[in-house]
Formats: C-alpha cells, structure tokens, sequence
C-alpha cells in the first residue's frame, strides 16, 4: 500500500485545510522543510496542494510549488485549482509526476479524457464528497451527483487513478463513513483508489492493509502534527501478510513458488512519470506473487550520487545483484547515461537470468541502447502500449509470475 504525505500551501504556508474556508490550521513548519523531513524519512511520492488555487484565489503558490519540483527528486503529484488543458501541460514541463484534477473532471469530462491521452498514466482524479454527494469549488459547491454515478465513467477516460476525500467534520463517525465509502469505490473500477484524510493513526494503516482494494492513503493533518510518524507509516504500509488463509492464495502459491524470490529491477530514468510507473509495477508484481520481493536500487538503496564516487555506487549495485535470484529490466525510455549496461552485463557474468520488458516488437523502432541492452536478456516480455495501465501491469505480472514459476520449479 503507497503512503503519500501530503503538503497543503496556503499563502506560502503549510496548514490543513478545513471544510469551512477560515477554520484552517497553520502549522509551524517551512513547506521546503516539510519536504526535506518527508524525502528522509523515506516517501517514494509526495502531493503537494495549491489551496489558494483550488479555492479561486488571485494569488496562489504556484511559484512556491514549481521551485520545489525543482529541488526534489521524489516524485510529485500536484494538486489544486488546475482547470485547463495548459494548465496540465504546463505542470508536466515543469516536471510534475502527476496531475491531480478536481472540480473539471466533474464540470469537462472531454478535456479529461484529452489530459489522460496525453499523459498517460499521469492524470488522477479527486472526488470530494459531503452527506454523499460530489463537491466542487474548492469544496464550496454540492453538486448533484454521488461518486458512485461518476467514478466508472471516469475509468473510462484512461485516468491512473482516483482520490477519494470526504469532507465533513471528521470525528470517529466521519472517518468510518469516509473510508466505507472509499472502499464501496474502490469495488466499481480497476484503476487504483486512495483514500485520503482518513488516517489519524497507524491502526487506521494497518486496519486498511486489509482492505485489498484500496491502493494507498494520503496523509496530512496526522503527520505535520506529529501524532504519526512516516516512518512508522511506512513500516505498518509495507507488512506483509504470513498466514495466509486457503481462500486468500494466488494462483502462483498453487502453483509452485512456495519459496521466496529476490528481483532487482533495473528501471532507471530521470523522467519522474517513468518512475511512478515503475513503483506502480513493483506494487502489481508483490501483491500478485506474495513471495516475490523486488528492489529498484534508485529509489531504495542509499546512495547519494553527488558524494559517492562511480566505484562506490557500482559496489552498492553489485551487492544487491549477488543478492537477486533474477533481474529485470525495463527496456522502455533506458537512457545511455544510466547503469543499465553495467547491470546487465554484471548478471551475465554472474549466472542471473535477466528478464527484459518491453512494448517494442518493431526492430527498425529500436534504439540503439534499446537493441543492446535487449541482447543482454533472457527472456523478452512483451507489453501492448496502447492498453491502460492497469492492463499494462497485469498483463506483465502475468507473463512473468508464469515465467518465473516455470524457471524455478
């Protein structure tokens, strides 16, 4: 399950937004120093949140925010106020990973459906409700629709996902009713559904690990004020189940992988969009193979790239490759500046298989750094590009948990 912090901007500051316009909380903290605690404490995406945007205010954070994007290497989704077509563009070229629309997604389904063929798998959406019903407007206009009249029409749009936020007075009641709404969601499409504001303490995380729909929380208000720690967050987020009862076995476990496999996942590229979609892969791949584990050392390994010489990094990576039963590689965008050719070519000498992935049937469509790193491999996995995401995912899990299965028998 994905645990996003996240960071709501009001006139520079960092405040939890209140359902009522004037009952915000400011809290103390800098939003770059909120930042900075968030990338140390481990976040693997932040979402940043323009209040003053989403409420129609001449003035917005929008610099505030484009600065951060550009001193941060985790990715970023942002959020609020964001209503045209240029809008969104302009957001991707400042290096966003992803957009999050609200009010138009209700109000223009058309320019919806453009923003997600243009940015696959970068558009989310985010449903606000109250009393049952779909807020817009900075949550200042009850419209006459319910979420569940909505969400499977905006599945069809090819969006990667859906936030969903319920907006009343969040006491013990509040919260229950929010997340058995979010859950209800989450049964009516396959794109992936997070719950936000419905995380108070790490029972809340824990209590909705079980809750196999829902594919992450937001959190805000309960860790700038310190009554839950990401780290702990994280922790609880990331536990596995160890007794698994008959009816809850994948196929996979019927099928043979009793025994625990280590992957390492070569996927690196700079593009924050090409991220996100590898950490959405490794989420796809463990929870169909519950005995699979899967390492992308960009983002889980400690390496601090401006202080560690080339020997150092290259001494992390080949700890973790004696480490991996196999490698996978992710052939799409692979860029000639990256260690890919180095890990490759490490697990050949080393006896690991190496599976590569790939949309690419076409060789006169290759790059050359495709075509090289493509002779590295095993084995080739093919995906179809023009699938939605989650097609994408599942098709790839399948064709690899089947593959990996038949190797290690």
């Amino acid at each position: 399950m994905l645990i996003i912090p996240e960071i709501q901007l009001q006139d520079g500051k960092v405040i939890t937004r209140a359902a009522i316009e004037g009952d915000d909380i400011v809290h103390a903290i800098q939003p770059r120093d909120a930042v900075r605690e968030f990338v140390a404490d481990g976040a693997q995406m932040l979402q940043i949140v323009d209040v003053d945007a989403a409420r129609s205010k001449r003035e917005n954070n929008e610099r505030l925010i484009r600065d951060i994007i550009n001193d941060t290497d985790v990715p970023i989704q942002v959020a609020g106020g964001i209503r045209t077509m240029a809008q969104i563009n302009d957001w991707f070229e400042a290096g966003a990973a992803r957009v999050v629309l609200g009010t138009v997604a209700i109000t223009d389904s058309p320019l919806v459906v453009e923003a997600a063929s243009r940015h696959p798998g970068g558009i989310i959406v985010h449903l606000a409700t109250r009393g049952g019903y779909v807020m817009i407007d900075g949550w200042k206009t009850q419209t006459v629709f319910m979420p569940q009249d909505l969400i499977r029409d905006l599945q069809m749009t090819g969006i990667a996902g859906v936030i969903h936020k319920g907006t009343e007075s969040l006491d013990a009641s509040g919260f229950e009713e929010a997340l058995a709404l979010t859950e209800q969601l989450s049964h009516d499409v396959s794109i992936p559904v997070y719950s936000s504001g419905t995380v108070r303490t790490l029972d809340d995380i824990a209590r909705m690990r079980y809750l196999p729909n829902i594919n992450g929380a937001i959190i805000s208000h309960a860790l700038m004020t310190g009554e839950i720690a990401l780290k702990d967050a994280l922790q609880v987020a990331a536990q596995k189940e160890t007794n698994l009862e008959p009816e809850s076995i994948t196929h996979n476990v019927n099928m043979g992988i009793h025994h625990g496999i280590r992957a390492y996942l070569a996927a690196y590229n700079s593009s924050q969009a090409a991220r996100v979609w590898n950490l959405q892969l490794r989420e796809t791949l463990t929870e169909d193979n519950p005995y699979m584990e899967i390492l992308i050392p960009q983002l889980d390994l400690d390496i601090d790239m401006n202080s560690m010489t080339r020997r150092e990094i290259q001494a992390c990576y080949e700890t973790e490759l004696d480490r991996a039963d196999i490698v996978i590689v992710i052939l799409e965008g692979v860029e000639s500046e990256a260690w890919t050719g180095f890990e490759c070519g490490y697990a050949r000498a080393h006896g690991k298989y190496i599976y590569g992935i790939t949309s690419a049937s076409d060789e006169q469509a290759k790059s050359p750094s495709h075509q090289r790193f493509e002779a590295m491999c095993d084995e080739l996995i093919y995906f179809s590009p023009g699938d939605d995401v989650i097609k994408t995912f599942a098709e790839i899990s399948h064709a690899l948990s089947t593959r990996v299965m038949v190797q290690n028998q």
